[in-house]
């Protein structure tokens, strides 16, 4: 079948509907025989098949002449008329649709570069919390749109990129938290909201596609998502800072832990500051309130953690010295949900 009646078919066509509709097209004006000659359908079934389309609002019949004259209507007019129809459909699918949270891990095998680029900026304009990224220079400015939307929302967007494009990575620092590079080129990893990640043979996201690269997008499967992250931080310790942008001022309320410890890292550096840490259930408290006396980070130069992937902040609570980190938190005493962040107050 030709690839332009396939495609008209999904529209709702018929075969020979869409083989009528395209000889009427490439004559722009024909008789009914005409047509029939050139598709080798009975004139008899061309005048069924030419009132369907007329009612679709792709060609015009004029039944007034002798012989009958069928005229395409423009392809732009066309596509508009199928495109209202789809509108009135979406609607009416709309009312119907019910939404159900999926509980399940998602997985997908990608082959394509576009339809990579396209998951990858559903899940960007998805994220609600961070971002962490490591991907050629080149691929975070095609993405530089999704990442601005982020950004302007309130998430947070670390970027490790890689190779020599110094005015992509310029371009890079206007849409994120912090950026650094790394002069090798690099794989590309991605994880978001500690729920979705997507790894990838780089050069497929340059359009350098060879057999064998693919893209694997994850989505709802956390352990992975966070296995994904631990491997993005030990990358991230090799690469060199360039930029980081100002924090939320104080008070800064409901932010993932992450992109805690990056705000009370640079405001710790002007002021004493002490947060209020909302814990995951199942721990001895609901919430923590306490004074920072400590941070260890491996997010913002100078680095002060004992290992790559440790973000933790260690809090005077009442007296006792008390850690806290991110979900999963394994080395500290508390794993933290979100954080509330402000100054110290007297």
């Amino acid at each position: 079948m030709d690839s332009t009646v396939d495609r008209l078919t999904q529209f709702g066509l018929s075969e020979t509907e869409a083989e009528t509709y395209l000889a009427v097209l490439e004559r722009g004006s024909a008789t009914v025989a005409d047509v029939g000659s050139a598709t080798d359908i009975s004139t008899g079934y061309v005048y069924d098949l030419v009132e369907s389309l007329a009612d679709r609002g792709l060609v015009v019949v004029d039944d007034h002449r002798t012989p009958t004259q069928v005229r395409a209507v423009d392809p732009e007019s066309a596509i508009e008329s199928m495109t209202e129809e789809l509108t009135d459909l979406e609607s009416d699918l709309s009312e119907r649709f019910t939404d159900t949270e999926r509980d399940y891990p998602a997985i997908e095998l990608v082959r394509a570069r576009q339809t990579l680029y396209q998951r990858l900026e559903t899940l960007i304009d998805d994220a609600e919390a961070e971002i962490f990224m490591m991907v050629p220079a080149p691929v975070a400015d095609r993405l530089t749109g999704p990442l601005e939307r982020a950004r302007d929302r309130g998430v947070f967007v670390a970027l490790l990129l890689g190779g020599g494009d110094s005015e992509a990575v310029e371009r890079a620092t206007d849409v994120a938290s912090v950026v650094r590079t790394w002069e090798p080129p690099v794989e590309s990893l991605v994880v978001i909201d500690d729920e979705a990640a997507v790894t990838s043979d780089s050069s497929l996201l340059r359009g350098e596609h060879r057999d064998g690269d693919y893209g694997l997008v994850l989505e709802q499967s956390p352990k992975t998502a966070g296995a994904i992250g631990s491997q993005w931080f030990n990358f991230w310790a090799a690469g060199e800072e360039v930029a980081s942008a100002d924090p939320r001022p104080l008070p800064a309320e409901g932010l993932s832990f992450r992109h805690g410890v990056f705000v009370a890292t640079k405001h710790a550096a002007e002021t004493d500051i002490e947060v209020t840490a909302d814990l995951f259930p199942g721990q001895d408290h609901a919430t923590l309130t306490g004074t920072v006396v400590e941070i260890k980070q491996g997010l913002l130069e100078p680095t002060t953690y004992d290992f790559p992937v440790q973000n933790t902040l260690v809090l005077d609570v009442d007296g006792e010295r008390v850690t806290v980190g991110g979900p999963g938190a394994f080395v500290e005493d508390y794993s933290v949900k979100s954080l509330t962040i402000r100054e110290q107050s007297d």
